[in-house]
């Protein structure tokens, strides 16, 4: 049996289904729109060599389908960096944000957790900006680190998406250190 290549950087997606979890993994992949996409995805390994942080990187797609809350909570706590996908035209994937992902990642890692996080508006394939309505989320949950639009069928930032989750793991931008209490900050 061949030993499991370590990650330097764990990159979980979540979110409803349907939303393009998949289908951004595919097309990140593929390096164009990949029209039909399994339900799911095994966990996908990209080597140090072809990244821009130089660092090997897990992607794993967490399908809310199929699988339960318990099989949800024990990926969170392997990974290094969380991003929530929505899709930026049905509404309701966005008020599940606040509504159940992420609850569950401060159920998971606490309310003053270190696990950065990155709200991943997909399907904007029109030039229409939607960030106004993610705003208030990452004004209200301070763990999101920062919110990219992005299209899996116009590969619209999709690179872009897992560059900056493998920056906010490489170069944190929460302090390192609580210079007010004199401890490491957490």
């Amino acid at each position: 049996m061949a030993e499991e290549v370590q990650a330097d950087v764990r990159i979980l997606l979540v979110g409803d289904s349907g939303v393009g979890k998949t289908s951004l993994v595919m097309s990140l992949l593929e390096d164009e729109w990949v029209e039909h996409v399994p339900p799911k995805l095994d966990r996908v390994l990209i080597p140090a060599d072809v990244t821009p942080e130089n660092v090997t990187t897990s992607i794993v797609d967490c399908s809310v389908k199929g699988e339960g809350e318990d099989y949800i909570k024990s990926e969170l706590k392997q990974a290094n960096v969380v991003c929530i996908v929505y899709s930026v035209s049905d509404d309701s994937t966005i008020q599940q944000v606040t509504d159940r992902w992420l609850p569950l990642l401060r159920e998971v890692y606490g309310t003053d957790h270190e696990i950065p996080v990155i709200l991943v508006g997909n399907k904007s394939d029109g030039p229409t900006n939607h960030t106004d309505k993610v705003l208030p989320i990452m004004e209200r949950w301070l763990e999101v680190e920062t919110c990219v639009e992005c299209s899996a069928k116009t590969m619209k930032n999709v690179s872009e998406i897992f560059f900056y989750a493998q920056k906010a793991v490489v170069h944190p931008t929460r302090p390192l250190y609580n210079a007010d209490e004199k401890r490491p900050h957490r």
